[in-house]
C-alpha cells in the first residue's frame, strides 16, 4: 500500500506531539518536514539498509511500503525534528522507534560476503603443557 509523504510527516509531528491527532500540518512544516525525511531517506540508503532510493519532491509522492516500514520511517522522523520544536519523545516512543528500526534493518539486511583466501593456509596447533604453538 502506498503511503503519501504528508501521511509519514503528519504521522511524525503526531509521534513528536507537535501538532493534535486531527490538526493539519502547516505548509511550512510540512516543507521543513519534508527536507528532513528527504535527507534520512538517503542517508539510510547510503548505509545500505535496502529501502528503495526515495527522493521526494512533495508531500504527495507517495513511498511503496508496508506498514512496518512506515512505522519506522515515521518514528524516525520524529526523533530528527522533534528538537527542532523543543520537544522530545516520551521513553516509550524512544522505544517504539529503536524497536522498529531493529526490524527495519533486519528486513532489509544484505548478507554479505567473506573473502578468507587472505587467511593462512597452516593449521596451528597448541600445547597445553608447554604453551607452544
Amino acid at each position: 500500500m502506498a503511503t503519501t509523504a504528508i501521511q509519514i510527516i503528519g504521522r511524525a509531528l503526531r509521534i513528536a506531539t507537535i501538532i493534535d491527532a486531527h490538526e493539519a500540518v502547516e505548509a511550512s512544516i510540512a516543507q521543513d518536514a519534508l527536507e528532513a525525511l528527504n535527507g534520512m531517506l538517503a542517508e539510510w540508503h547510503e548505509a545500505q539498509i535496502g529501502l528503495p532510493d526515495y527522493s521526494l519532491s512533495s508531500t504527495t509522492d507517495t513511498l511503496a511500503s508496508d506498514a512496518a516500514d512506515r512505522e519506522a520511517i515515521a518514528y524516525q522522523l520524529a526523533i530528527r525534528i522533534a528538537p527542532e520544536f523543543g520537544r522530545s519523545l516520551s521513553q516509550e516512543a524512544v522505544a517504539i522507534a529503536e524497536a522498529s528500526m531493529g526490524r527495519l534493518r533486519l528486513r532489509y539486511f544484505q548478507v554479505g560476503t567473506s573473502d578468507l583466501s587472505e587467511l593462512p593456509s597452516r593449521t596451528t596447533s597448541f600445547s597445553i603443557e608447554t604453551g607452544d604453538l
